[in-house]
């Protein structure tokens, strides 16, 4: 199906669309021609969130998403059911209490059941109550629900405010308008004007209890924050407030001169040992023994013993020396040992007078100075191993502090990091409480009504015109649409293409649509007269031409007796009988009809044929005879070149009624006497006559109707047409739309 076919089906129903149209249109003025006269007007607010020209108390950035969602919050605020119930309340008020209102109620209203119940002051009290309160009535009280009613009596409830009010931004700018349509001009104004006037009530009862919410949220921060840092510098006291990287130096440095003082004192031990051993090797040369306990004999004195004396003599000395030269017990202690040591000292000098008292190397020191050389090394040799043990130790004691500094460093500077990061912290919410503060105090408000709302002078233009034109092109669209889906919709095989499509049989002649009342067929065939119509002229001249074509086919296949059948009650094989009859009568070809559809003898009834086909006997041995009884029974129909065998019709089969040795056996010997014989069968839905039928006969005709839709019972049914073993002709689709088969 494509455009060009929808075109011609449209524009065959084109008064149709067209009626449909005019009739929704008509039907669209008679509706509005009592509609009211509707007066406008407009408000314009500025929100100030594109353009601030207010003192910045905060510095944030201007940002256009969020610029948008303000405007789109706003809207819905003034548009949310509180405003609009604020509003409704006002205007309801204003009626009440005002004696020019805006909206009075005819008598109809007056006298309902809802107004006289309802008490006057009463409801004044209670509306003044919830618009000072900026609280809403609620359906679950009885009578404020009663309220809610007597409210949309007049008009004021929130379904009807909220579709006459209308609340947008003007593209592009930092306005807002409001606009409002009633029939009142006063009331218009009245009400764009008194909406932002609610609007600021409720946005701001809002904007303080959201806006004390977070100051009570942010002030709750700031002291938990505060409870944080102070815990944080307790913790900090509490290990000592040292500076870790100062005192470290400062021991890296005393490491580095104990360091130094002990190589030093390392190279003097070093320096001693060799003296001593220089002394020892001289003492050895004048006959004294290095090492006192290698000597043979024990002598009285030893140099161990002169050394200890003499250790201990100055360690009492130093005592004395430190006790303030006042405490007698040291001194006197001092004193014995002193007096011990120089015995001692005389002791050994004698015990050495058999040794050589002179050095032999020529350097002319005597036994007794290298012996006190060597006390003096040793003493000094014991004080130097002391020195450097006690300069180890305070590298040693040092370096463990170093270690144990560095872990408490790290545990100081992780603390120092955490108090720092809530000090931040602290700030940071104070100083968030004091922007809210100061915003809440300075209290800013940006909206100011730049336009106010005045009571229109004329009536908005009527949209009447547009509403019928609407509601034509509404009509009119929709009816093309129907159309067009019925004609989607149509499965009838109404085109030769559809046909093939559908069918898949051969197709050899196509017969269109004639209206046949009131007119006799024959003549319509054999005559030429041309009507008046050039529409039905053209039918009429198709329909003849159609036949001629499939006179054509018919005399071409080389068949002489045909079966015209079909799968559905009402294709018209009756009527192409006929009209194949005497279209071929125009050939001057003689045709013989039989009725052999037994359950619906139309050819008999309208040929006003005799019903003896059951009644014919024929002599199977003698043809002249069969050809004569047949000649005296048949009916003229024709002119001489149509003839009839009629039925009497019944509800039986051909093989139930007929004699044993019946017309239809032989058939062939009629075929020299006549050109052509057809015979009508039964549909092959309802009847199996047709398929008992076809063995007497050279050809099978079947006949289907553009009108019909093929379903599955015609398919099962049509392959009896595909089964006949060569004796399928074809199929003549009959009754086609002319204008359907042009579209296509």
């Amino acid at each position: 199906m494509d455009f060009l076919y929808l075109f011609k089906v449209l524009l065959k129903r084109k008064w149709l669309i067209l009626g449909a149209a005019v009739l929704a249109s008509v039907v669209a003025w008679t509706f509005t021609r009592n509609q009211p006269k509707k007066y406008r007007s407009q408000a314009q607010v500025s929100t100030g969130f594109t353009v601030n020209e207010e003192i910045k108390i905060t510095n944030d950035n201007f940002s256009f998403y969020e610029a948008d969602v303000k405007f789109n919050n706003v809207i819905v605020t003034f548009q949310s059911p509180t405003v609009v119930s604020l509003l409704g309340y006002n205007l309801i008020l204003h009626d009440l209490e005002s004696a020019s209102p805006f909206r009075r109620l005819n008598s109809k209203q007056q006298e309902s059941a809802l107004f006289r119940e309802v008490d006057k002051d009463q409801a004044i009290k209670v509306f003044r109550n919830k618009l000072e309160s900026m609280s809403m009535l609620t359906s679950f009280k009885p009578d404020e629900k009663k309220l809610l009613e007597y409210l949309a009596l007049y008009g004021y409830d929130y379904p009807n405010l909220s579709a006459a009010l209308l609340v947008q931004r003007l593209q592009r700018t930092d306005y807002i308008q409001i606009d409002f349509t009633s029939e009142n001009p006063e009331l218009s104004a009245f009400v764009v004007n008194t909406a932002f006037l609610q609007f600021i009530r409720y946005y701001q009862n809002v904007r303080s209890n959201k806006n004390q919410g977070s100051i009570d949220t942010l002030q709750n921060l700031v002291e938990r924050r505060k409870q944080e840092l102070d815990a944080k510098n307790a913790q900090l006291r509490s290990e000592g407030l040292i500076d870790v990287g100062q005192e470290n130096s400062s021991k890296l440095e005393m490491i580095m001169n104990l360091q130094t003082s002990l190589t030093e004192e390392q190279s003097r031990q070093t320096q001693r040992n060799y003296d001593l051993e220089k002394i020892n090797q001289r003492l050895t040369a004048l006959g004294v023994s290095a090492n006192p306990t290698a000597t043979p004999t024990k002598p009285a004195v030893t140099n161990d013993e002169l050394l200890k004396l003499r250790a201990d003599r100055d360690e009492a000395y130093k005592a004395y020396i430190n006790s303030g030269s006042s405490d007698q017990a040291l001194l006197k202690k001092y004193n014995d040992l002193n007096s011990e040591y120089t015995n001692k000292v005389a002791q050994a000098a004698k015990q050495q007078e058999t040794v050589p008292s002179t050095d032999n190397n020529g350097t002319g020191e005597t036994r007794g100075s290298l012996m006190n050389k060597k006390n003096d090394l040793l003493v000094d040799i014991r004080a130097g191993e002391a020195n450097i043990n006690s300069i180890q130790n305070k590298i040693d004691g040092l370096q463990a502090n170093l270690v144990k500094d560095g872990s408490k460093a790290a545990v100081v500077a992780t603390l120092l990091k955490e108090a720092e990061l809530a000090n931040k912290e602290y700030l940071n919410a104070k100083q968030k409480y004091s922007d809210a503060i100061d915003i809440n105090t300075s209290s800013v408000n940006n909206f100011r009504q730049i336009l106010y709302g005045q009571p229109a002078i004329e009536p908005e233009p009527s949209k009447r015109m547009i509403i019928v034109g609407m509601a034509g092109a509404a009509a009119f669209i929709i009816t093309i649409l129907v159309l067009i889906l019925l004609t989607y919709l149509d499965n009838s095989i109404k085109t030769p293409a559809v046909f093939a499509r559908t069918v898949g049989l051969k197709l050899i002649s196509m017969i269109n649509f004639m209206n046949l009342k009131q007119k006799d067929l024959q003549l319509l065939i054999t005559e030429r007269d041309t009507i008046p119509d050039e529409l039905a002229n053209k039918r009429h001249n198709v329909f003849r031409e159609s036949l001629r074509k499939l006179r054509y086919e018919i005399e071409n296949s080389g068949k002489k007796i045909f079966l015209f059948a079909s799968t559905k009650k009402g294709e018209g094989k009756t009527t192409l009988i006929q009209a194949l009859s005497y279209s071929m009568s125009l050939s001057k070809k003689r045709i013989l009809i039989i009725d052999t559809n037994f359950c619906n003898n139309d050819l008999t009834l309208q040929l006003n044929g005799d019903p003896i086909l059951e009644k014919i006997h024929p002599d199977k041995h003698n043809t002249r005879n069969l050809i004569e009884q047949v000649k005296n029974a048949a009916k003229d129909v024709g002119a001489g070149t149509i003839f009839l065998i009629g039925s009497e019709g019944g509800d039986y089969t051909p093989s139930e009624i007929l004699p044993r040795e019946n017309l239809l056996q032989h058939l062939s010997n009629l075929t020299i006497e006549y050109d052509y014989i057809f015979l009508e069968g039964p549909p092959l839905n309802d009847f199996s006559d047709a398929k008992e039928l076809s063995q007497y006969v050279d050809g099978v005709i079947a006949i289907f109707s553009a009108k019909h839709i093929i379903k599955q019972i015609d398919r099962q049914s049509m392959t009896f047409f595909s089964e006949l073993n060569g004796k399928f002709v074809g199929a003549v689709l009959n009754m086609v739309d002319l204008e359907n088969v042009n579209a296509s």
